[in-house]
């Protein structure tokens, strides 16, 4: 297989780009602190009932979502597979275009390296990169997941209020930023 030297550079630089500069990837972890006094704590309960309320609404409403969706499920996975079944063929053509390519690719070496050089050949010669990957075929269940993710919302920030009700009461909500991947040297 014949590879031009633009694309050799590119790969070179982007594998030189990638190798040394990972960087570090850190987490933030929450830690709540209740209110030592008695009136304090009460407070804290009462933000925990309208916590789970709050939960046990969001998750009626995500149910009722869901149920809602599932008519649409079955035209849509129809659609889907009908996509599928273009990008199968767009695929397989991009494949067999390569194959030529690399059957045929052995009419580009000259058997002689002498006059002309054989870096002035044809360069730059049309390359074909192999097809991506072969496409996914589509699932009821991955349709279904995709239009629940789109159509249903099930983060109805109970958490946020929560926290600032709780930090209300005289509670605390201290943040704590550990690097968990790539960490740089301690010093």
């Amino acid at each position: 297989m014949r590879v031009s030297f633009p694309n050799l550079l590119a790969a070179l630089l982007l594998l030189a780009g990638l190798s040394g500069c990972a960087a570090p990837r850190y987490q933030t972890t929450f830690r709540l602190i209740p209110p030592t006094d008695a009136a304090g704590q009460v407070c804290v309960q009462r933000c925990g009932t309208a916590r789970a309320a709050c939960q046990a609404a969001c998750t009626t409403r995500y149910e009722a979502c869901t149920k809602a969706v599932a008519p649409q499920v079955e035209a849509r996975y129809h659609e889907a597979l009908e996509n599928y079944a273009r990008e199968l063929k767009r695929y397989a053509s991009a494949l067999r275009r390569y194959e030529i390519q690399l059957h045929f690719d052995w009419m580009h070496i000259s058997p002689y390296l002498h006059y002309p050089p054989y870096w002035w050949g044809r360069w730059p010669d049309p390359y074909f990169a192999p097809p991506f990957a072969e496409p996914v075929m589509p699932t009821r269940e991955s349709v279904r997941a995709e239009l629940e993710k789109k159509q249903c919302e099930d983060d109805c920030g109970c958490l946020p209020a929560y926290d600032s009700c709780f930090t209300g009461c005289g509670g605390q909500r201290i943040g704590e930023t550990v690097c968990v991947e790539n960490c740089p040297p301690a010093k």
